[in-house]
């Protein structure tokens, strides 16, 4: 295996997430990169996360925010903090998440092309490590829809190759710092949910290629941070957050009614498994104006989804 030359930073962001820090900082200790370091983000933790890290992780740097800052605004204040420590790739990484033996080494990889400008790992269930979870990532312009490649599919089927991608999961997404700050970081207009394809989606108008690299193989504990897949903050964000990235970078003409009918149809199947709640909040974000403030407060929000 080449031997990586990169200066990679490592943000994992934190918003009362103790109970998940031991296994993803254990599971980054263990790394054999060479020239590696981590950051933890915390967007204003009230359960002891960040003296918990100082005693138990002592090597891991700890940017304490004071204030929820959500997704994009913490992974943004970590990713310049690791820019002046003179990261060459960041790694945009969930605290819910642990990365196996040579994670590190297979992501970087990727940058030895050297019009790769984004690469992520392939995702698997924490529960069910034999089910893919992020395979590669399409965004389809005419109707302004992103979806996960390969989801549920069993590892090893050949359902998920490696090569170029649409997008990147926020879950793991490593970027050289010239991208970074080539594009000036995540949007921050997004309240959650969506940055990591925006973000993608500009990288790729600019003219680098994204990679997806599923020798590195990332475990996640999937909708943790959000109260399971039927909840209702879940529900409405991802819905917002589809309609405001459809319209950046949608361009087909029936992509607006076309995402209506996928709301409704979303809003009747959580109905039908019992999800009212879910179903209403569905409605909620696409009857709202585009420039409304979010309905739903930042203190559901843990800010590492």
């Amino acid at each position: 295996m080449t031997v990586p030359t990169r200066r990679m930073g490592v943000v994992v962001l934190n918003w009362n997430g103790r109970p998940y820090l031991e296994g993803c900082l254990s599971s980054l200790a263990e790394q054999d990169h060479p020239d590696h370091f981590v950051v933890l983000v915390d967007n204003g933790s009230e359960d002891g996360s960040a003296d918990f890290v100082r005693t138990r992780f002592p090597g891991v740097e700890i940017l304490e925010l004071g204030e929820n800052r959500r997704f994009a605004g913490g992974n943004n204040a970590g990713a310049a903090h690791a820019l002046e420590r003179g990261a060459d790739v960041l790694l945009i990484l969930n605290n819910d998440t642990e990365a196996t033996p040579g994670f590190l080494r297979s992501l970087d990889g990727a940058f030895e092309d050297p019009a790769v400008g984004i690469a992520g790992p392939r995702v698997v269930h924490a529960d069910r490590p034999e089910r893919i979870w992020y395979g590669g990532g399409r965004f389809d312009p005419a109707w302004g829809f992103a979806r996960h490649r390969a989801l549920r599919a069993r590892v090893g089927a050949g359902a998920d190759p490696a090569g170029p991608t649409d997008w990147v999961t926020g879950c793991a997404l490593a970027v050289r710092a010239e991208v970074w700050r080539e594009l000036g970081g995540l949007d921050e207009e997004f309240y959650i949910y969506a940055e990591d394809v925006d973000f993608c989606l500009r990288a790729r108008a600019a003219g680098w290629s994204v990679a997806y690299v599923p020798a590195a193989v990332l475990h996640h504990a999937v909708s943790a941070s959000v109260g399971g897949r039927m909840s209702r903050f879940k529900a409405y964000h991802r819905t917002r957050s589809r309609r405001q990235l459809a319209r950046r970078h949608a361009h087909g003409l029936l992509a607006g009614p076309t995402g209506f009918l996928y709301d409704a149809a979303l809003a009747g199947f959580l109905l039908l498994r019992g999800a009212p709640g879910a179903a209403g909040a569905v409605f909620e974000a696409v009857f709202e104006a585009p420039s409304a403030e979010p309905r739903h407060p930042t203190r559901e929000l843990r800010g590492d989804v």
